[in-house]
């Protein structure tokens, strides 16, 4: 743990770390026996998150508290449904997928019965670093672009004479949880919070891009301007190869705009400096 902590992150490292069978095993103890907040997501005609908590593992399945939605109807469970879950542990998030059992009952410490959710035992888990979830901001001078649209990414329109709406705007910050960004006036979206959208960012003129999924989160007007600010979730970046690179793009970027922000605050201090000398 020490090393890990004093390790020396250089530029473009891997932010994703894939576990074997007994990092994950000791993830899940771990989470079990603090009974650890985990989000459970699950993809149909969209993406339904849900909120639970660890409970138990017994007879090789893992045992959750059965969960809630997020203003949304509840979900039917269907046995052998592929579903995604994530939790937060120390210093990293872990993310992983496996199928559900069913619903059964378990029995608390003074014989109470209660329905939770059984789940096969994850055997596939990644681990992120969790300071990858902490926004970065685009610095001055570049210039990123993100336009969105609603019903995901699948429902890009293909020409302008669409009836599907995209609007657009530039990348205020970003990290691997989401990012937010600054819009005209007419082009405030009529979405609706938690709607999922389809994003595509592009970090430049012919520089890299995503294309991915978002959830709608907020927008409201900015300071001081006539401007708004919409906030996005990304959603199932870890769950596809896709999104994996695109996670892997975001982590470069983040690196790149952190060292671009240093480096001019660096000359301009050194200007500074400069000036008071000749003055």
């Amino acid at each position: 743990m020490a090393e890990e902590q004093g390790r020396t992150e250089k530029p473009g490292d891997n932010i994703m770390q894939r576990l074997n069978i007994q990092e994950i095993d000791q993830a899940i103890t771990t989470a079990v026996a603090k009974h650890i907040p985990l989000s459970l997501s699950i993809q149909s005609n969209h993406w339904i998150n849900l909120r639970s908590r660890f409970i138990d593992v017994r007879e090789g399945c893992l045992i959750v508290e059965l969960p809630s939605a997020h203003d949304e109807e509840p979900h039917e469970f269907v046995p052998a449904e592929r579903i995604s879950l994530s939790f937060k542990l120390k210093h990293h998030k872990y993310l992983g997928s496996t199928r559900v059992r069913g619903i059964t009952q378990f029995s608390l410490e003074d014989d109470t019965k209660i329905p939770v959710l059984s789940l096969c035992f994850p055997m596939h888990m990644q681990r992120l670093k969790r300071r990858s979830f902490t926004r970065v901001n685009v610095p001055e001078g570049r210039i990123v672009r993100a336009s969105f649209w609603p019903g995901g990414k699948d429902c890009e329109p293909t020409g302008p004479s669409s009836d599907v709406p995209v609007w657009s705007g530039s990348v205020e910050d970003i990290s691997a949880g989401g990012f937010q960004v600054h819009l005209r006036a007419d082009q405030v979206p009529a979405l609706e919070v938690g709607q999922i959208v389809g994003v595509r960012i592009v970090f430049g003129v012919g520089d890299e891009s995503i294309y991915t999924d978002a959830q709608f989160r907020h927008c409201s007007p900015s300071d001081g301007t006539e401007r708004f600010t919409a906030g996005f979730q990304f959603v199932g970046l870890v769950h596809t190869e896709e999104g994996r690179t695109a996670l892997q793009t975001i982590a470069r970027k983040m690196n790149e705009f952190v060292r671009f922000a240093r480096n001019s605050h660096r000359c301009l201090a050194l200007a500074s400096r400069s000036r008071a000398v000749c003055d």
